[in-house]
């Protein structure tokens, strides 16, 4: 089901538009609002939170542009708000604000952009489903390059390989990620 389709759903056949909507996003919405509120608040807050989440979307279902972002860009900020929003007033009731905790300077920092964030955290999961469809060894000449910071010389050891053919693995891996990305690249 498209997300216009979705959101017509929703307008013309609420009880059916909700279930399908909670059907469909519910675990992504559950993990962003976790991610924000585990140590801090109870799961009755956290559920309470979700329940928010998907209630407002539903009042403003008819003001929903897609041209703007996907349900599930917009489920994502909503859900990453509120969150937001209920860990200040707890952390303020229970006297307990973490600012070492990176989701607190985030919330609390004046450039913060929960859409920003979402489109972040979109393009990184992105980008690692399309190093995983590189296959090996280029997966793994990339996530030990990028991610570990593990010189050439050191991949081509640990995968009985040249140092040059590592590099041109490299180069050529990167410009497939380019390509599929549509030029987008973190």
């Amino acid at each position: 089901m498209t997300d216009a389709e979705l959101i017509d759903l929703l307008q013309k056949t609420p009880d059916r538009g909700i279930e399908r909507l909670m059907d469909e996003y519910m675990g992504l919405v559950c993990y962003v609002v976790k991610g924000r509120l585990s140590g801090l608040c109870s799961k009755e807050d956290m559920e309470d939170c979700v329940s928010d989440v998907f209630c407002d979307f539903y009042h403003k279902a008819d003001s929903i542009d897609l041209s703007l972002g996907t349900i599930k860009a917009y489920l994502c900020s909503m859900a990453r708000y509120k969150a937001i929003n209920l860990y200040k007033a707890k952390a303020r009731e229970s006297g307990r604000l973490s600012l070492d905790r990176e989701y607190a300077q985030d919330a609390f920092s004046e450039d913060f952009s929960v859409e920003d964030e979402y489109l972040t955290e979109e393009l990184r999961h992105e980008l690692m489903h399309e190093i995983r469809r590189l296959g090996r060894p280029d997966h793994e000449i990339i996530v030990r390059k990028f991610f570990f910071n593990e010189p050439s010389k050191s991949i081509a050891k640990r995968l009985n390989m040249t140092v040059s053919a590592v590099d041109t693995r490299t180069h050529r891996a990167l410009k497939k990620l380019k390509e599929r990305l549509g030029g987008h690249m973190l």
